[in-house]
């Protein structure tokens, strides 16, 4: 079984704002705040999503040709102060060809509870299982992905939560 992977984010795009249930996370460029000597600064794009509200933010791509089954999102977390807890993130994957309109995801599906460090911005690993009824190879999808800050599994309620990598991995043909 071989495991193909799309990257996902830096990318994507915000929801609407309208308040509507699709509050979009903040996007920033993170900059180190050390003096520069003779290199340049580390700097990286990051999904910020706050502890009180549920935030998203979209994916839109294609599966690959060689799709077979299976859908998981792997992902990277870090909460930039020491907010020892859990937290609980939460995505769904809409298939279709982009003419629709009005179209609601058809699952949301959650993350085990990830237990953040007590270091600020250390990095976390997670997965989410997706709910991948009507997938197929060649047919285009959206993704999106957020904080579930009102679960109340959802215990680092004292931090911002930095998505900095998201990848969708799938099964081969």
């Amino acid at each position: 079984m071989t495991v193909g992977r799309v990257r996902l984010f830096p990318g994507g795009h915000a929801p609407d704002g309208t308040g509507t249930g699709n509050d979009a996370a903040s996007l920033i460029f993170e900059v180190s705040s050390a003096q520069a000597t003779n290199c340049p600064k580390v700097a990286r794009y990051v999904l910020v999503f706050d502890p009180t509200t549920d935030q998203h933010w979209m994916f839109q791509d294609t599966l690959p040709g060689d799709y077979s089954s299976g859908g998981t999102l792997r992902g990277l977390i870090a909460c930039p102060s020491v907010s020892p807890g859990n937290v609980i993130m939460k995505a769904g994957i809409s298939f279709g060809d982009g003419n629709r309109t009005d179209d609601d995801f058809e699952a949301a599906d959650l993350s085990a509870a990830i237990a953040m460090s007590a270091i600020a911005n250390e990095l976390v690993e997670f997965t989410i299982a997706l709910t991948m009824t009507g997938g197929s190879a060649n047919e285009g999808f959206v993704i999106f992905i957020g904080r579930d800050a009102d679960n109340i599994l959802d215990t680092a309620s004292s931090s911002n939560v930095h998505l900095t990598n998201l990848t969708f991995e799938y099964t081969q043909v």
